[in-house]
């Protein structure tokens, strides 16, 4: 008589690095593909002084994808911005500027809301159904290494700085940055300029990938601030594409000279089609 036995192997574990970067990329997908996503932004108007009606009608100055006819009008007066409803009490919209919640104006599906940039202020849209949610097949990445998740040496500035940097509009941002990191790419040691956004170091860089496994204008990386040492984690396996790689309508800050770097980083995420 033959006997079989079954043997039961333990299911192999991810390891901590890979279970990390997997959960951070599934929620960063879910994100873009959320309703208030980058997917979901669908428009932006640069808004002149004075009235800027909007609606569907072909005759406004601000063509909407739905809603009525004229749905009212947006009139700036300097870099304030009051709605005029073509119905109802008119009130003036908060804007972005400094990092503020914007208030939000909704009209039939869409989200409308005022953002500033350095003086230039604009309507930006998310539409539910916009052409680049439904069209999305998905985030595209480098294998998760080890040998890219970095520690860099911080170099504080004797005060902080204000940093002018260009974005994809032909506009000018200013943040401010606290100092460089300093950190080894594959035996190469190479310096970035961070700038804070968010309570967090905010890199935006080009390295030797990009423009052919990477997005051409650069990839994006927040990073916890240094602690009491002076080390910075910098994990470039989630080192992500700009906003406008899903949207023609977002305003990407663009990598300067100092943050385009002679060494290739095969981490992060890849580009997408057409870009």
């Amino acid at each position: 008589m033959r006997v079989f036995f079954l043997v039961v192997l333990p299911l192999l574990a991810a390891d901590p690095l890979t279970e990390k970067v997997t959960a951070w990329r599934t929620k960063y997908e879910a994100g873009l593909k959320s309703d208030t996503g980058w997917l979901s932004v669908a428009g932006l108007y640069w808004l002149e002084q004075g009235a800027n009606p909007a609606g569907t009608a072909a005759s406004n100055k601000i063509v909407l994808p739905a809603g009525p006819a004229v749905a009212g009008t947006f009139e700036r007066v300097g870099d304030r911005v009051k709605w005029k409803p073509a119905n109802g009490p008119a009130r003036t919209l908060r804007s972005d500027k400094d990092g503020a919640q914007p208030e939000l104006l909704t009209i039939d599906r869409l989200t409308m809301f005022v953002i500033d940039r350095n003086g230039k202020i604009g309507i930006r849209m998310r539409d539910p159904q916009s052409k680049m949610r439904r069209e999305f097949h998905g985030t595209k990445w480098f294998p998760i290494r080890a040998q890219y998740s970095l520690t860099g040496q911080f170099k504080p500035y004797p005060q902080k700085k204000v940093v002018t940097v260009p974005d994809v509009t032909g506009n000018t941002l200013r943040y401010e940055s606290p100092g460089e990191v300093e950190f080894a790419v594959n035996g190469q040691k190479v310096r970035l300029e961070p700038v804070l956004d968010e309570g967090q170091l905010f890199f935006v860089f080009r390295d030797k990938t990009s423009g052919r496994q990477t997005y051409g204008g650069g990839r994006m990386l927040y990073a916890p601030l240094p602690g009491p040492d002076n080390k910075v984690d910098l994990e470039m396996n989630i080192a992500k594409n700009p906003p406008c790689v899903f949207t023609p309508y977002a305003t990407c800050p663009l990598p300067t000279k100092r943050n385009t770097l002679n060494v290739a980083i095969e981490a992060g995420e890849l580009a997408q089609p057409g870009h």
